[in-house]
């Protein structure tokens, strides 16, 4: 049986990486029935999977892969979620281990990686515990088939069972709320709260004849910064661009590349990553906050990231993805332009919309929004949370993190 088994398991695996050759498209609709085991209720996956045409020795491993998928959700089942989560990573027991010396009365879970490990704390104090999420996680990196045949149901059975227990549950975004609300069957949906700065005043800085763009954050693939860079070809010379924040050298040696290509190696700089308490400072030299977000899954279509309320705090004018959380914000404030699709063209159109009386128009609006937009106001919908999760009064006007 293991010389039978071991051949499948490797066709599968060239299933999974989408090495097989195509075939003609009336197997599409045959595979796509196969693959529905391996997608579960994800026909998005099966579809992916079917349309790399199989041939019939691959379907049979199709077949095999599907019982090994199904037989590892069932692992999942009754508890065996917990026990693959804390095999995936040995820092999860150092974390408990170093957090089960303190007490709470309750525990914050940021994140769906670290909610067993509250889950656990709390059990084992009679605390309460509740969870904090930044991300769509179900939906994290579900433009990749493989992710979400390999990785989404483990996080969809750690974080079902986690907010199925929770004192409370948070999020960054109303289009979030309202996915984990549906997904989970959620008594009410989780309560919206910016992850934005403390509030910090700025100086207005008028705009000169070169008109300062910025992206600040995670240099990495899948940010839109490859078509931001062929976009500034296409941009009048009084656009600059600075990319600032942490990259993997190969990857920042591709884009370097990008630059010398496009010919935009004197309007397109990279900027080493600054401290974050000098993040919203630093952003305030620039001129416009660049962010071409592909909208490319549910994560990204949801997302409302630091970095809009930071280019915010800083009294930048925005160029945006038009995706819905951010756009959203950006016309109830007037704070600047929309992107129509995370491309060359559509970004090179938004930041020529622009010129230097607009950008102050949109700066000055900014200035003006961040004075709500921030987590002084913010923080005190989780204080209030937090104060009626363990029976307590909130204290007013106590922001977290004020002396």
């Amino acid at each position: 049986m293991r010389k039978r088994t071991e051949p499948a398991r490797a066709r599968v695996r060239d299933a999974l990486a989408g090495t097989l050759t195509p075939a003609a498209p009336r197997l599409w609709a045959r595979a796509a029935g196969g693959f529905a085991a391996l997608g579960g209720r994800d026909p998005a996956a099966a579809i992916w999977l079917a349309r790399r045409g199989l041939t019939a020795g691959a379907r049979a491993a199709v077949r095999v892969g599907g019982r090994l998928l199904a037989a590892r959700r069932g692992a999942l089942a009754g508890g065996g979620a917990e026990r693959h989560y804390w095999a995936l990573n040995t820092n999860f027991e150092e974390i408990y281990r170093l957090a089960r010396g303190y007490r709470a009365d309750l525990w914050l879970a940021n994140d769906w990686t670290t909610l067993p490990i509250a889950r656990r704390l709390a059990a084992e104090q009679g605390a309460r515990y509740a969870y904090d999420t930044h991300e769509l996680a179900m939906d994290e990196y579900a433009q990749d088939a493989r992710w979400r045949l390999t990785q989404r149901p483990l996080i969809v059975a750690v974080e079902g069972a986690g907010v199925a227990g929770a004192a409370f549950v948070t999020c960054v975004s109303q289009g979030i709320a309202a996915r984990l609300h549906e997904v989970y069957r959620l008594p009410a949906p989780p309560v919206v709260i910016r992850n934005a700065p403390a509030y910090q005043r700025c100086a207005p800085r008028p705009t000169g004849q070169t008109i300062a763009l910025l992206y600040h954050g995670v240099v990495s693939p899948g940010r839109g910064l490859e078509a931001c860079i062929a976009a500034m070809a296409l941009c009048r010379a009084e656009f600059h661009l600075t990319i600032r924040g942490p990259a993997a050298p190969d990857y920042l040696d591709r884009l370097r590349a990008l630059v010398a290509d496009a010919g935009v190696a004197g309007r397109v700089r990279f900027d080493l990553p600054v401290p974050m308490i000098e993040l919203v400072a630093r952003a305030a030299e620039f001129d416009v906050g660049l962010f071409a977000l592909p909208g490319h899954s549910e994560q990204n279509v949801h997302v409302l990231p630091n970095k809009f309320f930071e280019y915010t705090m800083a009294g930048l004018a925005l160029c945006i993805s038009n995706l819905p959380e951010m756009s959203a914000l950006l016309h109830r404030y007037d704070l600047g332009e929309e992107i129509s699709a995370a491309e060359p063209g559509p970004i090179a159109e938004a930041i020529n919309r622009l010129d230097p009386a607009r950008v102050d128009r949109f700066k000055h609006n900014a200035l003006a929004a961040a004075r709500e937009l921030n987590w002084d106001a913010e923080s005190r919908k989780l204080l209030a949370l937090c104060a009626a999760a363990v029976g307590r009064s909130p204290v007013a006007d106590a922001p977290i993190g004020s002396a």
